[in-house]
């Protein structure tokens, strides 16, 4: 993206600033109550800890931000806050960065599925599959997994091991190992100073939250019944952008809550605008009618979608297997646990520098 697309657009530190102290403060200070209410009232420790939870989305949207390159004007200044904001988000930085970068610039391509997205198949490719293999694509597509055993599964343990990354990746591995020894230096001093087993069951609670409600985000902005979804020779951004990315439409609180990120065919099409200048950008350009619109009952909805039929354009469910001999797919079906594919597809992004 060249500089004159993002002209007028750019990130205010001050501004940028006062959010993050904002988020990070609310998040810390919801997290202690939380710690020490839990030991009189575990009601009222709950609730805080699921309030937690929810400020924990809004500061992982800025960790996004940072990603992008946009919550700052210098690189190294977004770089740097980022990794901080991954230890308290469980996901690290440069590894996460790397990834998400990967689903800006394949998102929509039928052949560049799998890395930074949910994988999704098309029906041939499902029809295509062996049994056990059809019954895993399931249950990674059940929102049972999605928003429940998934998150816990991603951020607990996966983004904890720095083997899922490349050997040739070093900064995103060292990256891995920088959060770890983050999170293992916070777990060590309340197991020597404070009631650890109290600090877990509130870490626990708050990461189901904020995990859960920000796969649901990340699930419904690209799983739509009439998807954006192409041979990479006729892929563009532009469209992958307004067609293939929803626009959420919340309650203003809400969306401030969520950074913005509900307008995600805005973001898509300039991503290196800050959250808070989203819904401007959005009026201002006349894209209040574009992206894929849908509602909370709709986006609740779209976890019916499972397969993408390409003879109809549309995100079905689950096709019945009996119906004749499946044809060849488009393309090997992609893997639930993408690998191997990070540095090959990073060259795609225009983000990397």
């Amino acid at each position: 993206m060249s500089a004159s697309a993002t002209h007028g657009w750019r990130p205010d530190s001050w501004r940028s600033g006062v959010q993050l102290v904002g988020s990070v403060g609310a998040f810390m200070s919801l997290t202690a109550a939380s710690y020490g209410c839990l030991a009189h009232s575990i009601p009222l420790g709950v609730a805080l800890a699921v309030l937690a939870g929810i400020v924990l989305v809004r500061v992982f949207i800025l960790q996004h931000d940072c990603a992008h390159r946009s919550l700052f004007q210098r690189p190294v200044t977004n770089d740097r806050v980022g990794l901080l904001l991954g230890i308290l988000t469980l996901a690290p930085h440069a590894y996460w960065r790397a990834m998400h970068l990967v689903h800006h610039s394949t998102s929509g391509d039928l052949e560049r599925r799998g890395v930074g997205d949910i994988v999704t198949m098309t029906a041939q490719e499902y029809l295509a599959l062996k049994p056990l293999e059809r019954l895993r694509y399931r249950l990674y597509r059940h929102p049972m997994v999605l928003l429940g055993v998934g998150p816990i599964f991603q951020f607990l343990l996966r983004f904890r091991m720095p083997g899922i990354v490349p050997k040739e990746r070093k900064v995103e591995r060292r990256s891995i190992l920088v959060t770890n020894l983050g999170l293992l230096t916070v777990h060590l001093a309340f197991l020597a100073l404070g009631d650890w087993p109290r600090w877990l069951v509130v870490q626990l609670i708050i990461t189901q939250v904020a995990a859960g409600l920000g796969i649901w985000l990340f699930f419904v902005q690209h799983q739509v019944e009439r998807p954006y979804w192409v041979p990479r020779a006729r892929w563009s951004l532009k469209d992958s952008a307004l067609q293939g990315s929803s626009h959420l439409v919340l309650p203003r609180a809400f969306e401030w809550v969520v950074g913005a990120i509900n307008l995600h065919h805005v973001h898509h099409l300039k991503p290196q605008i800050p959250n808070y200048l989203l819904r401007d950008y959005m009026v201002r350009n006349g894209l209040a009618a574009e992206g894929v619109k849908l509602n909370l009952r709709e986006s609740v909805l779209a976890f019916r979608l499972k397969v993408y039929d390409e003879a109809t354009g549309r995100m079905t469910g689950f096709p019945p297997v009996h119906e004749g001999p499946a044809r060849t797919p488009l393309a090997a079906p992609p893997s639930i646990e993408p690998s191997g594919q990070l540095g090959r597809l990073l060259t795609f992004s225009g983000e990397e520098r």
